[in-house]
């Protein structure tokens, strides 16, 4: 032990004559004396460092006089281990503390002459006494395949260094990546190139996003009542439910309906990335309100009297046919008026911007949006042995059905803004589209007479056409096209459940102009000589023209409403 420590302290004495340098501040400097002793801890046995190549080939030649650093590894003595206590040597160093860690002296020294190591030492493992930074040998570097997705890690292989982790070849260690982001240029393959400097360059790969986006929304939403006229009343049995009489009442219409409820929906996404940058991608959306329907019903012996007021276009005055009067009838009322909303959307989505912290993409594409609905008037009413002929002992059954559709095709442009913080997100949403809206009506109306007492004698069951509001002037299927503007905006507030899993809670607004519906699609003024069964005392004269007529009474409709949803990327 002690002739090790002599050796060293000698050999270290010897480079410090030749060129009295020292090291300061992590750069070489010459000096005109050797270090002081006072500062300096004595050196123990000189440990060489392993020597770390890091490339193939000789070692470049050096200029005289330049200088290459040399490491010595200096342990100090455990007094725990040795149960000898420092002591100060005779050249006045201070003794080392005990338990200090080992100091690292790193001491350089000048190269005289320009020199290349033989060609078998090249690679052979750094087993001298100092380790001289030299080229780091490589084994055969594993190129990416010619197949579309890599994997991005490979072994280094090192005679003198056991096998150790793998050293990632791109950003994305051990993730797999897409060779088609190289723009354009294929990706090398074969072995690597004896000089460093014929080495192609790599594409800028880096490691695979999520292509596939998917979302679920439920929807609770309101929509736009239609209006509706006034289609049902009642009375004290002297004012027959006529509109205006003193003791008239209203039982339904006269105001808007389907418009104080929700509707129960849901909407659907699926997209799909066209690169692995997220530039562009292809989306389809669907969505449905589930038809709710605004109900009324009533019978006599609710009210006694039930009416059905029009306008007679004969006279110009009020008049109301009855389904139920004392001594007269007795029968039942119901009227049904469903609504369903439904929509699909192709858009393409193209990235205009992005950070670490947000993303906005506009949006262009196709969209198509359907409202049905439909207004259905039945009564069914017992004639009393009392009733006036041809009503006594009869059954009878009047229909009035007013149905609409409304089809919107247009092109659809918008633009989506996204911001994060953390793991909360924002996202604004906006789009108008442009189009035409096919609408279509449909107005039906019967009359269904069966016999009562005479039915076992034989009597023939007998049709009419026509109701009381539909009658044969306006039954008939009708469409008109019109011009529509379809705007759109949403805000969702979305939290990130898991990396690939993201829930959000919003509200959105759309609004649909020019469409009709059944409410405002009825002529109530009429022409009481087309109503099939209808008493007249005196018969007046027919009417010129339509009464009713078909009405394509444009107007307005929106749908508002909560989204409750989750969205997956894959």
């Amino acid at each position: 032990m002690k002739k090790g420590r002599w050796i060293g302290s000698l050999l270290l004495a010897g480079f410090a004559c030749i060129a009295e340098l020292r090291g300061e501040d992590m750069q070489w400097q010459a000096i005109s004396e050797a270090p002081h002793t006072e500062t300096v801890a004595a050196l123990a046995v000189p440990v060489a460092l392993s020597e770390r190549p890091t490339g193939r080939g000789p070692v470049p030649s050096s200029v005289p006089g330049e200088l290459l650093p040399v490491h010595f590894e200096t342990p100090v003595p455990d007094i725990r281990k040795t149960g000898v206590p420092p002591v100060a040597n005779g050249a006045g160093v201070p003794p080392v503390a005990p338990h200090r860690p080992p100091e690292i002296i790193a001491v350089s020294t000048p190269v005289t002459s320009s020199a290349t190591l033989p060609a078998e030492q090249q690679n052979e493992p750094g087993d001298a006494l100092f380790a001289i930074d030299r080229p780091f040998p490589i084994g055969e570097a594993k190129y990416a395949s010619s197949s579309g997705i890599v994997r991005t890690s490979a072994s280094v292989a090192v005679p003198s260094i056991p096998p150790g982790p793998e050293v990632p070849m791109v950003p994305g260690w051990d993730a797999p990546v897409d060779a088609s982001w190289g723009r354009g240029q294929a990706l090398p393959t074969g072995p690597l190139p004896e000089d460093p400097a014929d080495t192609p360059a790599f594409p800028s790969f880096q490691p695979l996003r999520p292509r596939l986006y998917a979302s679920a929304e439920y929807l609770l939403w309101w929509v736009q009542g239609q209006s509706v006229p006034v289609l049902a009343t009642t009375s004290a049995p002297s004012d027959f439910g006529v509109l205006g009489a003193p003791t008239t009442q209203v039982l339904f219409g006269g105001n808007s309906i389907n418009g104080n409820s929700p509707f129960s929906g849901g909407r659907f996404t699926l997209g799909y990335w066209l690169g692995c940058e997220q530039k562009k991608a292809l989306e389809i959306t669907g969505f449905f309100l589930g038809t709710r329907s605004a109900g009324f019903s009533t019978n006599s012996s609710q009210n006694p009297v039930i009416g059905r007021p029009f306008e007679e276009a004969n006279n110009g005055e009020e008049t109301a046919q009855l389904t139920s009067l004392p001594g007269v009838s007795v029968g039942t009322l119901t009227i049904k008026a469903p609504t369903s909303l439904w929509g699909l959307a192709g858009n393409l989505r193209c990235l205009v911007c992005c950070g670490c912290n947000y993303r906005f993409t506009l949006l262009a594409g196709f969209r198509n949006i359907n409202l049905d609905e439909s207004l259905t008037i039945t009564e069914n009413v017992l004639g009393l042995p009392t009733a006036p002929a041809p009503f006594t002992n009869q059954m009878i059954t009047v229909t009035d059905r007013f149905a609409t559709q409304n089809h919107f095709y247009g092109g659809n442009l918008g633009a989506d803004a996204r911001w994060y913080w953390g793991r909360w997100s924002i996202d604004v949403r906006g789009q108008v589209a442009l189009g035409d809206t096919v609408q279509i009506l449909d107005i039906n109306g019967s009359q269904h007479f069966v016999p009562g007492v005479t039915m076992a004698n034989g009597a023939v069951v007998q049709n009419f056409t026509g109701g009381l509001l539909a009658l044969p002037s306006n039954i008939g299927h009708f469409h008109h096209n019109a011009f529509s503007v379809v705007p759109e905006i949403g805000v969702n507030l979305g939290y990130q459940i898991l990396p690939n899993l993201r829930g959000f809670i919003g509200y959105n607004f759309l609004y649909w102009s020019n469409v009709i519906r059944p409410g405002t699609s009825i002529d109530r003024v009429l022409d009481v000589t087309q109503i099939p069964n209808f008493p007249l005392h005196p018969e007046p004269a027919p009417v010129p023209g339509r009464h009713p007529a078909p009405v394509f009474h444009e107007v307005g409709f929106w749908a508002q409403g909560l989204t409750f949803g989750l969205e997956f990327v894959y």
